[in-house]
Formats: C-alpha cells, structure tokens, sequence
C-alpha cells in the first residue's frame, strides 16, 4: 500500500511538503504542487483518514448507535441517516449494540477512540451518564426515539400513543371490530408502552363495546408468528389484531395463513413502522408510518447544527405518525 512516505520520495520533498500540500496548509511552489499532485494521481496515494483524525482530534465521522439490524426497521433508518450524513459531506461510523450493555459500552468508547464529531444514540442501554461523557468530550448528540429517560440533550421522538391511537380507531371506527389483540413489544420498553397507552385510549373511547387481550412478543417475526400461534391454538377467537411493529404483524400473518384465517375478511391486522416489505407480502401490510426519512434528515441536520456551534442549545423534536391503510385491513 502507497504510503505518503513513498509519495515524498518520488516527488524529491520532504513528508511535510506533501502533507501541507494535501491538507493545503503552507507554502509551496506551483511547480512542486503540480509534481506532489501528479505523484499521488500515479500512485493512487489514499490519505490517511484516521490519521488525520487523530491529528486534528476530529473528522468527518457521525457515530450512529443501533440497538440491532435484525428488525427490518433498523437498516432502512440506518440507510435514511446515512444518505443524509453523506449529503452534508459526514460518514456514518455504525455501531449495532445488539441490545447489550457491554457493546454499548464499548461502542462509546469507540466514538471517543476514533474523534466523531457528533453521535446519533437509538438505545435502552445508554443512560444519561453516557450521554454526558460523550458531551464533556466534545462530542454532541442526539437521542432518537428509544431513550427511556428524560434529558437535556437535544431529541428526536415520535408520538407513540398518537400512531397506536390512530391504528386501533381505524380498526374500530372504519372496521366495527370489536375483538382485537394487541400484540406488544418487551414490557419494560418505552416504546411498548406508549404504544399499548394509545391503543387503551381508543378502544376507552370506542363507540361499541370492545374486547381486549394482549400477548408480549419482541419485536421479531419469530415473535410475532409463536404468540399468535398460540393464541389461535388456545381457541381464543378474535377479529383484529394491533401489532407493535411490523415485524411482529409480518409473523402474525403467516400464523394466520398457516391456519387458513382469511385477512382481511375474519381478521384484519394493523402493523407499526411502515416497512418496506410490508408493501410487498400478501396481504399488504396497514401501519403506521413512523416517518423514517424525516428522522434521519432532522436528526443529521440537528447533530450538524450542533457540531458547527458548539454553544448551540439543544432541541427536541416530535414527530406525528400517519396511518397507511393496505389490504389487511381493507374494508368492503
């Protein structure tokens, strides 16, 4: 591999030269940046971007923090975040905690090993006291959607209750359903909960009278199809079902279909994310749609604002889900 060493060698000048040249600091002859520049051309010389880092004590790179890429949602926002970080001229340094504290843990100590700039955080298991060590180390961040704790550092959300409102009134208003499950992410995560909150709040204020369960599954397919399996196979009937993702709703549907359930016309499923292969399965997938680009512009464009002034207060942000009504929910 070409060294800049290799660089200043052929050009007849020192490695300084050739690193003032590149970084255009400094003082050099037309003639000598001409020959450095053909040097390089005809060795594909690459720069040292880590390098750089660690001589600046910064670089080009935004840490994003994932808690995993098994659930479709998670590449597709890795890919909106990533297309808006390369847009404002920033790289995506991924980081996938599968969950886990100790990858967390030690994911944080990258982003600061390797001079982010900036850190986008989506996970139960960073606390506030990650998010200030990556502050006092000049590092600014941005939380989205999955911190189960409130701070001062700048947010983005989505209103949760609002989307699960917005999917089980579809159901009982549009549909008459009146039997529906509510299929849930892990207890204890926030985004469950919200979840089943706005869910709870429409069928209290549904206009007929609606019968309620609710099975845990989380957030696979894998879940989502053993929970409704087992639930069909205790003998429990029911109209509809509310999936926290759509992962779960995916798994819900070849449950259904492995015991010949007709959706929409004997139950009608509703999923939350709006996936991409959710347009693509039979039947279509409803959902909610969580605004994924819109995350990954605010959250990119925020964290930019933050790293050009560092002063800069923080914001948090909200957004409001919309319902995309499919064929597995369709009504005649």
């Amino acid at each position: 591999m070409t060294t800049i060493r290799d660089v200043a060698r052929e050009a007849g000048v020192s490695v300084a030269t050739v690193s003032r040249i590149i970084n255009n600091k400094g003082e050099a002859s037309p003639e000598t940046i001409a020959r450095v520049e053909q040097v390089i051309k005809r060795l594909n010389y690459k720069p040292n971007l880590l390098a750089k880092s660690l001589s600046k004590r910064t670089s080009d790179l935004i840490g994003l923090l994932v808690p995993t890429l098994n659930n479709p949602f998670f590449p597709e926002l890795v890919k909106e975040i990533e297309t808006a970080a390369n847009a404002e001229g920033y790289n995506i340094f991924l980081c996938n905690s599968d969950d886990q504290r100790s990858k967390v843990k030690y994911y944080l100590d990258s982003m600061v090993d390797h001079y982010v700039s900036g850190a986008i955080i989506n996970s139960l298991h960073v606390n506030a006291d990650d998010l200030a060590m990556l502050e006092a180390r000049g590092i600014r961040t941005i939380t989205i959607d999955r911190a189960n704790f409130e701070h001062a550092y700048s947010a983005v959300t989505v209103d949760h209750q609002l989307g699960a409102w917005k999917a089980a009134n579809h159901l009982i208003c549009d549909s008459g359903c009146s039997n529906i499950v509510f299929l849930s992410g892990p207890k204890d995560e926030k985004s469950s909960s919200d979840r089943f909150a706005g869910f709870r709040k429409a069928v209290e204020h549904a206009p007929h009278p609606v019968n309620t369960s609710i099975v845990y599954g989380d957030f696979s397919m894998e879940s989502g199809y053993h929970e409704i399996k087992r639930y069909i196979e205790s003998g429990k009937t029911f109209d509809s079902i509310v999936s926290s993702n759509d992962a779960m709703a995916i798994g819900a549907i070849h449950a259904c279909n492995e015991f010949h359930i007709r959706m929409p016309e004997q139950v009608k499923i509703v999923g939350y994310d709006n996936i991409s292969s959710g347009s693509f399965i039979t039947p279509t997938l409803t959902t909610v749609d969580q605004k994924k680009s819109e995350i990954g512009k605010i959250a990119v464009q925020e964290l930019i604002r933050l790293i050009q002034d560092k002063n800069g207060q923080s914001k948090q942000y909200n957004l409001e889900p919309d319902l995309i009504i499919r064929n597995s929910s369709a009504t005649k």
